[in-house]
């Protein structure tokens, strides 16, 4: 069984946008560092690289499934196409 992680709120203590997965820095616009970025599959990616209707409820699906309490490895995420 793993340890729950705790919630993410986006940023450290100063205020610098960190990746929800590994809090190391990433940029505004970006979902995570790009380490982490490149973790995920190519389906997962190009799905959250859509800009539409769905866009929001893709984000969340991935936010939902980093803070899951049975963390999800990147490598193994999917994402609503």
């Amino acid at each position: 069984m793993t340890t729950p992680r705790p919630p993410h709120n986006g940023a450290d203590g100063s205020g610098n946008l960190t990746c929800p997965s590994c809090d190391k820095p990433r940029t505004a616009g970006q979902y995570l560092c790009p380490a982490c970025w490149f973790r995920l599959s190519a389906a997962a990616r190009a799905s959250l690289n859509k800009r539409d209707g769905l866009a929001l409820t893709r984000l969340r699906e991935l936010v939902d499934q980093l803070g899951d309490a049975n963390w999800i490895p990147l490598d193994r995420i999917e994402i609503t196409p």
